[in-house]
């Protein structure tokens, strides 16, 4: 008997809901770079919090490096420089922007690592990939619970690889590819996403990794073509 892997339930504190929300509106240019974030007061009342949750979600933003505060003037957005690279530990954050990047990374590097996952696939595996595809197929109208259903199917194929480097990446961009697949889902829905899914776990159960890799990456190039059409 397969039995499905169990998620732990965890406990999501107020200033960790609120960090999030601040993070949106600063991927969404809601808040944009170098722009005056409202004072400690006014984020309060407009979250519904006490101030100290929100001065806690503004210093794991200062933390993260999204923010900056100054002395007696508040908090301001950071102004980042992308073209400084990774190494200068740009928050991943900003790095959401350039969609066309994130696709084109996307396409080479999943087909690839499910490639490699489909030579090492076990059974279980498979089972875990169909009971998630099957929940992916019952959210075709809550897009935001698609979303996030649709990124553990993505990174399910990438720990079934059983590489610590391609499942090491997956962890680092995790915060990137959370928004991007909210921006896609949002956009495309889930209807060809799961046609893509099905094929792409019966060639992993298959053991077949030229069509798992040739699978996933049409899989990504048609929400490519979709995204960036009339570019």
């Amino acid at each position: 008997m397969v039995i499905a892997l169990i998620e732990r339930i965890q406990h999501i504190s107020l200033s960790s809901q609120v960090l999030e929300q601040m993070k949106l509106r600063i991927r969404s240019h809601e808040w944009p770079p170098a722009s005056k974030l409202p004072s400690e007061s006014d984020l309060s009342a407009m979250f519904g919090v006490s101030r100290v949750t929100i001065r806690n979600a503004l210093h794991r933003l200062v933390g993260l490096g999204l923010i900056e505060t100054r002395l007696g003037d508040g908090s301001y957005v950071a102004t980042i420089d992308e073209s400084s690279g990774l190494n200068s530990l740009i928050p991943v954050a900003y790095l959401e922007e350039n969609i066309e990047s994130i696709l084109e990374f996307r396409r080479e590097f999943e087909s690839g690592a499910c490639a490699i996952a489909a030579g090492r696939a076990e059974t279980e595996d498979i089972a875990d990939l169909r009971d998630m595809l099957a929940k992916m197929l019952a959210l075709q109208n809550d897009r935001s619970a698609l979303a996030d259903a649709d990124l553990k199917f993505h990174y399910r194929i990438a720990a079934i690889s059983r590489n610590s480097l391609i499942i090491k990446t997956y962890e680092i961009i995790s915060e990137v590819y959370s928004a991007h697949m909210k921006r896609v889902v949002r956009a495309i829905g889930g209807e060809a996403g799961c046609y893509y899914h099905a094929i792409i776990v019966d060639a992993l159960e298959a053991g077949d990794a030229e069509k798992a890799r040739k699978f996933m990456y049409e899989h990504i190039a048609a929400n490519e073509k979709f995204l960036l059409k009339g570019k």
